[in-house]
């Protein structure tokens, strides 16, 4: 559930012009956010986002700049311009232009929230030090798109972390950095015990929610050997990877991964658990890991199906595509 309303009109348009977003951004609890500004955000590349200042009348009323067909976001940003304050998203709306100009957007705006998780480590090791360093973002996960407009949580105590403020659909990623000699991969992320990690979540509905992002130091695994025709080992090959479950093929969610074979065809790589498509490329077919990241789906949507369980390694023996 999007933490706004959406209501939108369609006007007729010709093809190949380009369209306006129009309506009112409304304080129903009167919460008055100081120096708000109205943004226009759209993605920028496969990693960017870009964003610029839409007029607000004396009303609440806007129009957006002319903008080709494609997905935008608009957020509604209290104290954008202050030294001594947060810029902080106060409402938020997805719009997507078609072929017509959107009117009647609604941009509500909302109370603060704040989710207080936690970091849970799993281990058989009792003394295993924990990652040095812990982060989570939280980034819209949308339809097609890459993860955008990222929010990062507060740091607290106690191994605890403080999201704010994130409206809209959306996925929470980590960043770490590992103390010597102890390794962690993240696993999961739930919230109320439910598994969220590929699940675009409005985390302000859920401002009382039990929310937890759990490492692991036995993490599942895919391993194996790839070879030709004849059975013969293959130099290097990309071993590529996607969920068997065609709606998580999107560029947010964590089923999706690319490793390369070592010189005699054997590889292993951590996943999630679940079932996978899993396939094989010769080391000639793309010259680097971004690009076979960039065509996974190409290769592994036709791959041999794998099941892998929780903890557990899964050996497959993978014939590599275009072999004869």
């Amino acid at each position: 559930m999007i933490a706004v309303s959406i209501q939108a009109q369609r006007n007729g348009a010709a093809p190949g012009q380009d369209y306006v977003i129009s309506g009112r951004v409304v304080d129903p609890r009167q919460l008055k956010p100081e120096g708000a500004v109205l943004m226009l955000g759209q993605p920028d590349g496969d990693t960017g986002f870009t964003s610029i200042p839409v007029p607000l009348d004396s009303k609440g009323a806007f129009t957006t700049p002319r903008r080709a067909r494609g997905t935008y976001i608009l957020e509604f940003v209290r104290t954008p311009h202050s030294s001594v304050k947060p810029a902080t998203v106060v409402g938020f709306s997805v719009v997507t232009i078609d072929t017509a100009d959107v009117t009647g957007v609604t941009v509500e705006v909302r109370p603060d929230f704040a989710l207080t998780g936690r970091f849970r480590m799993e281990s058989d090791n009792p003394k295993a030090e924990w990652p040095t360093y812990l982060s989570v973002t939280a980034y819209l996960a949308l339809d097609g798109l890459p993860e955008l407009n990222s929010r990062i949580a507060d740091g607290a105590p106690g191994g605890r972390f403080v999201l704010r403020n994130a409206f809209g659909p959306r996925v929470l990623r980590c960043g770490y950095a590992l103390a010597p000699g102890s390794k962690w991969w993240p696993s999961r992320v739930t919230l109320d015990g439910v598994d969220v990690t590929n699940v675009p979540t409005d985390f302000s509905a859920h401002p009382d929610g039990q929310l937890e992002v759990v490492f692991t130091q036995r993490p599942a695994r895919i391993a194996g050997t790839v070879v030709d025709a004849r059975r013969q080992p293959v130099f290097a090959p990309w071993i590529v990877a996607v969920s068997a479950n065609g709606r998580l093929w999107q560029k947010w969610a964590t089923t999706s991964q690319v490793s390369q074979g070592n010189t005699t065809g054997r590889f292993s790589f951590s996943v999630l658990p679940g079932a996978y498509l899993v396939a094989a490329v010769s080391q000639r077919t793309v010259d680097s890991w971004h690009p076979a990241r960039d065509q996974v789906l190409r290769y592994a949507r036709a791959g041999v199906p794998v099941e892998v369980k929780d903890g557990q390694p899964t050996t497959v023996t993978l014939t590599v595509q275009g072999s004869r």
